[in-house]
């Protein structure tokens, strides 16, 4: 058998349930497999944005600073979660529709925090 042909289970690091997920959403089942995948997109991570450089343009951004405050808006199934994030340029406003709870408990106000997201204006 060619070193390609090895099931992907064997690949140092890959458990069992990592390698089904590799085959189940990635059609990847060998080492073969795994060399000739291709990603899709790449996105770049590298770059920190300040706020005071957001355009509404811009692709997907990384920023880096606080929350400082959290409010809920909204009734029922249109109840959103913002916070207000700010570094030394500004604040904005970052918004959550889903996971509410699980986000307001699981972030501490004035902690710093890389977010990533779309930036986007909204007028209402």
């Amino acid at each position: 058998m060619h070193i390609l042909d090895t099931p992907i289970d064997f690949l140092k690091g890959v458990g069992p349930l990592r390698s089904d997920l590799l085959k189940k959403e990635l059609r990847i089942f060998t080492y073969g497999d795994l060399l000739m995948h291709y990603p899709f997109r790449y996105i770049d991570r590298s770059k920190i944005h300040s706020i005071a450089e957001l355009r509404e343009s811009m692709p997907n951004i990384q920023l880096k600073g606080k929350i400082i405050k959290f409010e809920e808006k909204g009734q029922k199934r249109a109840k959103r979660l913002i916070a207000h994030f700010q570094d030394e340029t500004g604040i904005v406003e970052l918004v959550w529709f889903k996971g509410a709870r699980w986000i307001r408990s699981s972030i501490k106000l004035h902690t710093e925090y890389i977010v990533f997201g779309k930036p986007s204006a909204f007028k209402g």
